[in-house]
């Protein structure tokens, strides 16, 4: 049997502890959750009547909890496990730690395909689990603060936060609208929340191509983005859109059923009409079908898996040909992955680096909704705010992760990981006044 995702992740844990002689109570912190919530929630989905089983995963918080919340998304979608869930909160905990923001790391999820819901159902299961969770007074700004993942959106968080908004009087929640982040703008979210995730990697990618004097193959960086989610429709977005990223040529991309390939380039935005008219890119003109294994093969400067957890395996590892990997989802490439890439020389800006932009725009709505009621005509000035304040961020991460990978000789995934145990390392130990050794 083949060894599974927590399995991974817990030995990558180990050999991080070991490289930096971490003490024994560190690796017990680290290695289980603090608390996992497992909720029974009634539901309908296309018609029929059944029972959903909703799960909340607090991994580590190095902070005063009542003062610093657990942080992370919900997500709807039928691959959802305790145990993955388990991993992408302890994801959560290390990406916090190495952005510098003040949570602990959580995920919570319910396995089902929302795709096979109305959007009352949808609504109704929110509605359900949001209950539940209530009755462990939770979601609450200073608790457990939950945020949009796959399968999730905006609606889902302004459902989230109304149903909540209903305990306000026998809970007395301070800045109820910092409940949970992701909102619409004109429900307490902020602008620039949906491209966040996008955006930082992009300003990572542009940074490490400065630190590490990196050159395209050709007159311009070529990119394959695996996904067209969230991250991987932002991204292209982002790089047709705007001045700072047009540098980038993007030349396939691919969602769950279909992909493209132009290796001159993409027409962007007549295959994203494409996509928004058909929901797939099945007969789009002037490209080429592509498969999803197949664009993670192809020769370009960046590739992107912007898809689910676990594409990027010892079986294909091998055969990847992009020079530079940039894990915009979650877990994209598994554990035993990395050190093939590293073997043979193919550089990885980790997903705790590269995806953490959602999370820090999440900060910034979190931190705004405690205080701060905007007009709508804000939005322009919140829109730069929060541009200047993500670059600033990301662009202090991955000189970070840089500047580690190169004086310990070692990878930037391996990098990460150390200056996030480390930073929870010194936090824990203010917390709990554990001792030197």
């Amino acid at each position: 049997m083949s060894e599974g995702i927590l399995a991974k992740k817990t030995r990558k844990i180990i050999a991080i502890a070991e490289k930096i002689r971490a003490p024994e109570w560190l690796l017990g912190e680290l290695l289980t959750p603090k608390r996992v919530i497992i909720m029974k929630v009634r539901a309908r989905i296309g018609g029929k009547p059944t029972f959903l089983s909703a799960i909340r995963v607090h991994h580590l918080n190095p902070y005063p909890t009542g003062a610093n919340p657990y942080k992370g998304g919900i997500r709807f979608h039928p691959g959802v496990t305790q145990e993955l869930l388990t991993v992408l909160a302890m994801d959560m905990t290390e990406k916090c730690a190495l952005a510098g923001l003040p949570f602990g790391g959580a995920k919570g999820g319910i396995a089902f395909d929302p795709a096979q819901a109305t959007e009352l159902e949808l609504r109704r299961i929110t509605e359900g689990m949001t209950f539940e969770m209530l009755k462990e007074n939770i979601p609450h700004p200073d608790i457990d603060v939950p945020g949009p993942d796959v399968g999730t959106d905006s609606r889902v968080m302004f459902w989230m936060l109304n149903k909540s908004a209903e305990s306000v009087y026998w809970r007395a929640v301070p800045n109820h609208l910092a409940t949970v982040t992701g909102k619409p703008l004109q429900n307490g979210g902020i602008p620039g929340r949906e491209e966040a995730t996008a955006r930082g990697a992009l300003i990572q990618l542009g940074r490490y191509f400065e630190l590490s004097k990196m050159r395209a193959a050709d007159d311009a960086p070529t990119l394959a983005i695996q996904g067209f989610g969230n991250v991987g429709r932002n991204v292209v977005r982002l790089v047709h859109e705007e001045t700072d990223f047009r540098q980038y040529k993007i030349v396939a991309v691919s969602d769950v059923r279909s992909g493209i390939y132009n290796k001159t380039g993409l027409n962007l935005p007549s295959i994203t009409r494409w996509y928004e008219d058909r929901g797939s890119f099945l007969g789009c003109p002037d490209c080429d079908p592509i498969s999803n294994e197949v664009l993670l093969t192809l020769p370009v400067d960046v590739l992107i898996p912007a898809a689910i957890e676990e594409q990027i395996t010892p079986t294909n590892a091998s055969y990847l040909q992009g020079r530079l990997i940039l894990e915009g989802a979650n877990e994209a490439i598994t554990q035993d992955a990395f050190p093939i890439l590293a073997h043979r020389g193919i550089p990885v800006i980790p997903g705790v680096a590269a995806n953490s932009g959602g999370v820090t725009v999440s900060y910034f709505e979190w931190l705004k909704n405690r205080g701060d009621r905007p007009h709508e005509v804000d939005a322009e000035r919140d829109k730069l705010w929060v541009t200047k304040e993500l670059g600033a961020i990301m662009r202090g991460v991955i000189e970070k992760v840089y500047a580690r990978s190169e004086a310990l000789s070692s990878s930037m995934p391996d990098a990460a990981s150390i200056i996030a145990m480390e930073t929870i390392q010194s936090q824990l130990k203010k917390k709990h006044s554990y001792p030197n050794a």
